[in-house]
């Protein structure tokens, strides 16, 4: 059976190759834009590739892409291709021209014949201009051609998000058709996923370079503050060393551990006194030189206070040549513990200035200088005295003039405890009583002894013998007498002075 269908003449053939022809370079410009957007993360390289490709393909030869900035209200030119100003970072405004509106509605827009619109609308602008004698601003120049024809502005969306606007411009009339729009179309949406993933790409390697330069600024500045603090704890350090000296150990710490407040506030509790005076210092001030007065009296202060220290004394204060320590605050052992190494401090004290009078003695002091030392325990008032301004930690009352009035009544290089004393340290030191004394601010008179050793513990307690009642101080150590029968002759002499209470 024949076929009656005519045959296609030649023109429809053409048009039919033109179109297969078309249809070929559009899909092989999508896979190669495709294929080249997707194997860079670099928002221009992208863009210059696509803008490249729909010249090299479809001879547009006039393009541009500009992004959407982050705060949605303007357009900034990412790439251009074809103008003599390339105008890269040109910004349009969202609402403004062509691109403006293309962005603002989200859908394509295809100009023709814009050369017309343009010469209306200078038209209209000499119009107002002189019906109100009014000079009008002139339009913010857009990126583009500036006697532009035809253009096709598509909006680059990423499902509801915009990215940017694609454009294409021309200086013909009526250059672009829906396949233009349809192709035009295919590969901004294909450049904004491209351009999506590389914005975010660089926004998170921006914020990378920035966490690292914040990193190693941070850095910079912790050893910049390292340093500073290195600086000033060594000024603090030194500091602190300079005001330890001002300090005894005990109040010092306690101070910088908190656990002293800096106020005026104190309290009355049993406290152990200690007070010493050197014999004959005044008038040795008159034979010396300054300068070996003030390294003499420097050299035994500094001894003294360095077995002080050892004991757990609070030095108090010096005054002359005169030392005042007490025991029991801030820190305390017990008030047995305390009067016990206030007595062992002083029996140090008294060796350790022996050998300092061998010392000065080959420094030209001849005469030897001697101490007397007073201890007496009882209740004092101890804490910060003085101003709001100034402080002095210090212990006042009744107690230190006793411990003062014990000084003052001992022989020299020998140690005067008051009664009160002598009980709680009767166990360990041996003593000789003395005469009572009288004090002022005491109503009845003050029992003292006199401190002859400390007690040998290391020797066994059965072959000690240490008694003291009023009247009779007896320390007997049978281990350590070499001549027994002088020792019964001596017991015995002294039983025969004791004559029997009579009868009533």
């Amino acid at each position: 059976m024949p076929n009656d269908a005519p045959a296609p003449d030649q023109t429809q053939l053409d048009d039919l190759k033109q179109r297969l022809e078309r249809k070929t370079k559009e899909v092989e410009i999508i896979q190669q834009v495709s294929s080249k957007i997707n194997t860079t993360l670099d928002l221009e390289n992208i863009a210059k590739a696509m803008l490249g490709l729909m010249d090299e393909f479809f001879g547009f030869q006039y393009a541009m892409i500009l992004l959407l900035g982050e705060e949605e209200s303007t357009l900034s030119v990412l790439a251009t291709h074809g103008y003599e100003e390339q105008g890269v970072g040109a910004k349009v405004k969202v609402g403004m021209g062509v691109i403006g509106m293309v962005a603002k509605r989200r859908k394509l827009m295809r100009m023709a014949n814009l050369g017309a619109q343009r010469a209306y609308m200078q038209a209209v602008r000499q119009q107002v201009t002189q019906i109100t004698d009014t000079e009008l601003q002139d339009e913010v120049p857009l990126p583009g051609l500036a006697d532009v024809e035809s253009q096709v502005a598509i909006p680059m969306m990423l499902e509801e998000e915009l990215v940017g606007v694609f454009s294409v411009e021309s200086r013909g009339v009526n250059i672009f058709d829906k396949a233009d729009e349809l192709l035009i179309g295919i590969l901004a949406n294909q450049a904004a996923i491209a351009l999506q993933h590389a914005r975010l790409y660089q926004r998170e390697q921006q914020r990378i370079a920035e966490l690292n330069e914040a990193h190693h600024e941070l850095a910079d500045l912790n050893a910049n503050l390292e340093q500073k603090v290195e600086e000033r704890t060594a000024e603090l350090l030194e500091l602190s060393a300079k005001l330890a000296k001002y300090f005894s150990p005990q109040v010092y710490d306690s101070i910088f551990s908190g656990k002293l407040d800096v106020s005026i506030q104190t309290q009355r509790k049993p406290l152990t006194v200690f007070f010493s005076d050197l014999q004959g210092f005044t008038e040795l001030t008159e034979r010396l030189e300054p300068e070996i007065l003030t390294e003499l009296l420097t050299h035994y202060l500094t001894e003294m206070s360095k077995i002080a220290i050892h004991w757990g004394g609070t030095i108090d204060k010096f005054i002359g040549d005169a030392i005042l320590v007490f025991f029991g605050d801030p820190v305390t052992k017990g008030n047995r513990e305390d009067a016990v190494a206030c007595v062992s401090m002083a029996v140090e004290m008294l060796e350790r200035l022996e050998s300092l009078r061998e010392f000065w003695r080959e420094r030209g002091v001849a005469r030897p200088l001697n101490v007397r030392i007073g201890i007496h325990t009882g209740v004092c008032t101890v804490g910060n005295f003085g101003s709001e301004d100034r402080l002095d930690y210090t212990v006042i009352g009744n107690g230190v003039n006793l411990a003062s009035r014990l000084e003052s009544n001992s022989d020299p290089n020998k140690i005067l405890i008051s009664e009160d004393t002598f009980l709680l340290v009767k166990q360990h030191v041996r003593c000789e009583q003395r005469e009572a004394i009288s004090v002022k601010g005491v109503s009845h008179p003050v029992q003292t002894y006199q401190v002859i050793g400390l007690v040998d513990t290391s020797k066994p307690a059965d072959t000690l013998m240490e008694k003291a009642i009023p009247g009779l101080s007896l320390a007997l150590d049978p281990s350590g007498l070499e001549d027994h029968e002088a020792a019964r002759q001596l017991l015995s002499a002294a039983l025969k002075r004791l004559k029997p209470k009579p009868k009533a």
